[in-house]
């Protein structure tokens, strides 16, 4: 009686047993929805570095180039309000093979930071001499030709309107075909050294001129120290205009 009343009560137990094992299982296969994605396409990174670069230079007469060459294929990303920035870019002035940090927001949240490897080029049309230029010689428009250059630097400072060298003097040597810089070249001076001058005296209504020597070269506005023949003493005058100079007192 004992035995047969174990039995039955095992049973009962035994069959109270899979509604809860059913339960655990149910759950266990329930998957939560699909996030939805959107696809960062290379040529995105590409435009993102691109408007990058053309913030910070005047590309109006630039020939600016940038070829992503990683990474190679598009990256998956949420789908909502994307935006692309390119971080801390302290070598935006570079050319050539470049590393660039593009961080990738999607409604307001960042979703990641790619590593973007690309290749810069800028072309442009500068000025070039087609002849030895001395130092010191003046340029004419007989001694100039455009050339296509590739430019080291976004920023390089290289002259390409004929307009703002012909009539200036070389600061130094210019070897044939180089790019021209604006260092490279000066407005002439208006009094050489050696040169005889008029000097000029100014001091309210008095206005007196004799001639002197200058004892060295000078633009208009610099002062320069002129010997005067009269007294044969040297004098600091200011240029004024070609062969005049102006003590001042």
């Amino acid at each position: 009686m004992k035995r047969t009343l174990m039995c039955s009560l095992f049973l009962s137990l035994y069959l109270s047993v899979p509604n809860i094992v059913s339960s655990e299982s149910v759950f266990a296969k329930t998957v939560g929805p699909q996030t939805e994605i959107q696809q960062v396409e290379v040529r995105q990174l590409q435009q993102t570095i691109m408007n990058e670069l053309q913030a910070h230079i005047d590309s109006k007469n630039m020939n600016l180039e940038v070829q992503v060459l990683f990474p190679k294929k598009s990256i998956e990303v949420p789908v909502g309000r994307l935006v692309l920035d390119v971080q801390n870019d302290r070598f935006s002035h570079l050319t050539g093979r470049r590393a660039f940090r593009v961080q990738i927001t999607v409604d307001s949240q960042l979703i990641k930071t790619v590593s973007v490897v690309a290749s810069v080029t800028a072309r442009v049309e500068v000025m070039t001499p087609v002849r030895w230029i001395k130092v010191y010689e003046v340029l004419a428009s007989k001694d100039l030709m455009k050339r296509s250059v590739n430019l080291r630097t976004l920023n390089q400072d290289v002259l390409m309107d004929p307009k703002n060298i012909i009539g200036k003097q070389a600061t130094r040597s210019l070897p044939p075909h180089q790019p021209l810089r604006s260092s490279f070249v000066a407005e002439p001076p208006l009094v050489h050294k050696g040169d005889r001058v008029m000097i000029e005296v100014r001091r309210g209504g008095l206005f007196v001129q004799t001639l002197g020597v200058a004892k060295a070269s000078g633009q208009s506005g610099e002062l320069i120290t002129v010997m005067n023949q009269t007294s044969g003493r040297d004098v600091l005058a200011m240029v004024r205009s070609a062969g005049v100079v102006e003590v001042r007192f």
